[in-house]
């Protein structure tokens, strides 16, 4: 229908057009045509079609308000591109006349111009674009001077010195020279890198001479003065006597430290006018009264000028020893050959000489002015200080003090000063040594009670777990812990903070211990005169039961009271009452419910248990020993001052700890119960005496020896190999320090 209506409206729409295909958008109009009503056709379509019509009546009028611009401006363009082409070709005419002019001069510029061709133009162009292509390393090479002086400048100003990139930049100076030498840029720019490390060697030189010179920052000048001038390290070697003193750098470096120790004693200038005019005073006999009497102002300038003298030397041989190591020394080529010109002695070995004298001379100017005998021999004492200091290093100049004239009697008041230096210098070498010793003593008792302790945690886990549930059956403890997970770990459950409370526990026990018993060895050594050559299983002093009571229970109960807070997170950490799953967790769950008091929960039982045990223990231990060691054998059967053997005396300790611990642990039992439920429910059992009260109102005596098997076969064992290993220790410490004392000796 469509089509044959296309047929039909076409030569009329289109007269003398040619047939052709069927417009689509037209067909489809068409085709909606032929598919409404008559009705339709009459009365919507028309109006539809007025509607449309004036629609695109509209748009054409908004295009041509819009886009009317650009349709004239096309249509001005077109008009003037007749007149355009006519002066194109006009153009085209000239281009082609003039081209062979200029064929001809690019043939003449190519001729003159060509790369082979030697002209000066091209040379210096290609001067300038080979200048042009490195304008950025030339410029780089030029700032390097600057970038030198500022790196060296920069680190000088700084508290801490580092010229570790300004030495780079000079060694890449120095290789650029190396391999450009004939460049007079190059050359230019090493000479003023050179003056630079001029003055950076000054710095560095100066840097040797502060007051307050470091052994770190004299390592690291050093080294870099080696860079800096390579020349004085090599200059002056005196490795033939392995002095070591690094030639040229080892005088440098005493002059400096010389030259700072000169001007710490030229600051002392207002006291020595002070002393020279007490001395002049004392020349022209005036008679004086006050400060001038005894020479005091004397006595401040020497024991000033000593003390900075005693303080310079010492560090400046010491640090010159450091940094400059000695050498092995070195052969000479031909050791028959006699050489009228010695090597130089070392540097090192004449320096002392020098200050030592500079050193007597002024004591021999001024320390005859001092009239004051107490001042004298703190100033003579001060001065054999001072020579061994010195001494420690290989320059002690006592033996030079004698031969100085400081007056009538000076070889009686001489001898005294020396003795009393001696006296004192024991005493301190005597400090010294019971310090190193209390310091193994305290190592020997924490290995000791470590060991111990988790060795034996099981028994220690099995005692808790009897004492808290009031069950008294230890095969049901042993149940109960072998229902959990992992079973073994169970039985070492709270190893840590028993390690840790034993541990420390024993260390400061057995140091206590052993510091009482030394001072109460001293106020009774009459005493026990008599079995100073029995033969003995110990090295420790031997006491009266008495002391060993009152030193065991006192060391004990101050140990007991430092290590509170850890038995307390033991013993909760232990418990099946709480469930904590750390340590740390256990402190904090404490002091959130309990605060600061709650760790040292159950302290009063604690050192009731303690304190008897250890005094107890202490007592039956040395009884044991001596028993035993009675059945080892008599003393006529051994040598005089002979001692036991090694294997003999760790039986008989470990013999005698496993009955005295086995003994107090019994009498002390009651006690552990107390304190065991005192420190898992504090607010059940507010004291020692209401815990005691009502476990024997409710469970019975018997509860007070909840465990007790446990821990009598913990404490034995952990006690008998405790003392054993500590006895051990100390007496082969006591034989080695015997034998290097005995070796100093001769």
């Amino acid at each position: 229908m469509a089509d044959l209506l296309y047929d039909l409206l076409n030569p009329t729409l289109s007269p003398g057009r040619q047939p052709s295909t069927p417009d689509p958008i037209a067909l489809q109009y068409l085709t909606s045509l032929a598919a409404q009503p008559l009705s339709h056709l009459e009365t919507v379509e028309p109006q539809t079609l007025a509607h449309d019509s004036h629609s695109l009546l509209l748009s054409l009028q908004g295009l041509s308000q819009r886009s009317h611009k650009t349709i004239i401006s096309s249509s001005e363009s077109h008009a003037g591109l007749g007149r355009a082409l006519p002066a194109l070709a006009t153009s085209i005419s000239d281009l082609k006349a003039v081209i062979p002019k200029l064929d001809d001069a690019a043939v003449r510029f190519s001729t003159t111009y060509h790369k082979s061709a030697d002209n000066d133009v091209l040379r210096a162009r290609r001067t300038a674009l080979l200048l042009s292509r490195n304008v950025e390393r030339v410029v780089d090479l030029l700032d390097l001077p600057t970038l030198l002086s500022s790196t060296i400048a920069t680190s000088s100003s700084s508290l801490t010195a580092n010229y570790t990139s300004a030495l780079d930049l000079s060694g890449h100076i120095r290789r650029l020279h190396a391999l450009h030498p004939d460049s007079s840029l190059v050359s230019s720019v090493s000479l003023q890198a050179d003056e630079a490390m001029q003055l950076m060697a000054k710095n560095l030189i100066a840097s040797l001479r502060t007051p307050n010179l470091k052994l770190t920052s004299a390592l690291r000048t050093v080294s870099w003065l080696k860079r800096v001038i390579p020349d004085l390290n090599s200059f002056g070697d005196t490795s033939v006597n392995g002095a070591g003193d690094n030639g040229g750098l080892g005088a440098l470096f005493l002059i400096c430290r010389l030259s700072t120790l000169m001007n710490m004693l030229e600051a002392l200038e207002p006291l020595r006018e002070l002393a020279d005019q007490e001395r002049l005073r004392q020349q022209q006999n005036t008679p004086s009264s006050g400060a001038w009497s005894g020479g005091q102002q004397t006595e401040r300038y020497l024991k000033r000028y000593v003390e900075i003298f005693r303080e310079q030397s010492f560090a400046i041989i010491s640090m010159f020893k450091s940094v400059f190591p000695p050498q092995p020394p070195r052969e000479l080529s031909t050791p028959d050959a006699h050489d009228p010109l010695q090597s130089m002695p070392s540097t090192l070995s004449t320096f002392p000489l020098h200050i030592i004298e500079m050193l007597i001379e002024t004591l021999r100017t001024y320390l005859p002015n001092v009239k004051d005998q107490a001042s004298r021999d703190s100033l003579l004492t001060q001065v054999l200080y001072c020579a061994g200091s010195l001494g420690r290093l290989g320059g002690d100049f006592g033996i030079l003090l004698a031969s100085l004239d400081f007056g009538e009697n000076l070889e009686d008041e001489w001898v005294e000063v020396v003795r009393r230096h001696r006296l004192m210098a024991g005493r301190l070498e005597s400090i010294v040594g019971s310090k190193e010793k209390a310091a193994f003593h305290f190592i020997a008792g924490l290995g000791s009670g470590v060991s111990g302790a988790v060795l034996l945690q099981p028994f220690d886990l099995l005692k808790t777990r009897v004492q808290q549930s009031g069950s008294h059956s230890i095969r049901s403890a042993i149940r109960d812990i072998a229902r959990s997970p992992n079973a073994v770990a169970a039985f070492w459950r709270g190893t840590v903070p028993s390690a840790l409370r034993t541990g420390m526990g024993s260390a400061i026990y057995f140091t206590t211990l052993n510091t009482i018993r030394q001072q109460a060895s001293v106020l009774a050594s009459d005493s026990r005169s008599h079995d100073h050559h029995r033969p003995s299983s110990s090295a420790l002093p031997k006491l009266s039961n008495t002391t060993n009571l009152l030193s065991g229970a006192f060391a004990r109960a101050f140990a007991g009271f430092i290590l509170m807070p850890l038995t307390v997170i033991k013993v909760r950490y232990e418990s099946s009452m709480y469930s904590y799953s750390s340590v740390i967790g256990a402190a904090r769950d404490i002091y959130r419910t309990d605060r600061i008091p709650g760790f040292f929960a159950g302290f009063g039982a604690t050192a009731m248990r303690d304190a008897p045990y250890a005094g107890l223990y202490v007592v039956s231990y040395e009884q044991f020993k001596k028993h035993l060691g009675h059945i080892y054998g008599p003393a006529s059967d051994r040598p005089r001052g002979a001692g036991m053997a090694g294997s003999v005396s760790a039986t008989i300790n470990f013999s005698s700890g496993a009955l005295a611990g086995a003994t107090c642990s019994f009498i002390s039992n009651p006690f552990d119960a107390v304190k065991t439920r005192i420190q898992l429910q504090p607010h059940v059992y507010r004291n020692m005496f209401h815990a005691c009260q009502m476990m024997v109102t409710q469970e019975g005596v018997r509860s007070l020896y909840d465990g007790l098997a446990l821990r009598m076969t913990r404490k034995a064992i952990s006690s008998a190999l405790a003392w054993m290993m500590y006895e051990e220790l100390i007496r082969r410490a006591e034989s080695t320090w015997q034998r290097e004392k005995t070796s100093e000796h001769v």
